[in-house]
C-alpha cells in the first residue's frame, strides 16, 4: 500500500499569505479542499511517479493563488525534494489538478496558499493513511 502525508503546514494551518488581506479563508476551509482532491495528489504520486521510479518521495510544496471567487488563479511548485525520474511527471500533474481546485465564494481576499504535500511510500506491513496537521 501507498502512504500519502498531507501536511498543510507545521502548526496545522497554511502558511500566510504573504500580503495583508482583507478577510481570509478559515484555516479548516482550506483544509477541506485538500483532502478533498486528497486521492488527485495520491493518483499523480502513484501513477506518474511510482510507476517510473519506485524510490520517489519527498516534500512538494505548491503554491497557488486563490481569488475571491473561489477560483485558482495560478498555481505552481515552490520546493521540492523529489529527485530522479518521475519528477516532472508528478509535479506536473499535481500542479495541473490544484489549477482546478475550487474554494468557497465569498467576502474573501486575493490570497496565496501554500501546501506541502509529504509523498512517501508505505513500508510493507504499514497502514495506509492521509493525514492533516
Amino acid at each position: 500500500m501507498l502512504h500519502l502525508v498531507l501536511l498543510v503546514s507545521l502548526l496545522g494551518g497554511p502558511i500566510p499569505p504573504r500580503a495583508a488581506a482583507d478577510s481570509v479563508r478559515p484555516d479548516d476551509d482550506v483544509r477541506q479542499v485538500a483532502l478533498r482532491h486528497s486521492t488527485e495528489i495520491r493518483q499523480c504520486y502513484e501513477s506518474r511517479g511510482l510507476k517510473v521510479n519506485p524510490e520517489l518521495s519527498g516534500t512538494l510544496e505548491v503554491e497557488l493563488i486563490v481569488l475571491p471567487t473561489g477560483r485558482v488563479d495560478s498555481a505552481s511548485v515552490s520546493a521540492s525534494e523529489l529527485a530522479g525520474p518521475g519528477k516532472q511527471e508528478v509535479e506536473s500533474c499535481v500542479v495541473e489538478n490544484v489549477r482546478n481546485w475550487r474554494y468557497e465564494r465569498g467576502p474573501f481576499a486575493k490570497e496565496s496558499i501554500v501546501y506541502p504535500f509529504q509523498l512517501t511510500r508505505d513500508r510493507p506491513g504499514a497502514a495506509t493513511a492521509l493525514q492533516s496537521s
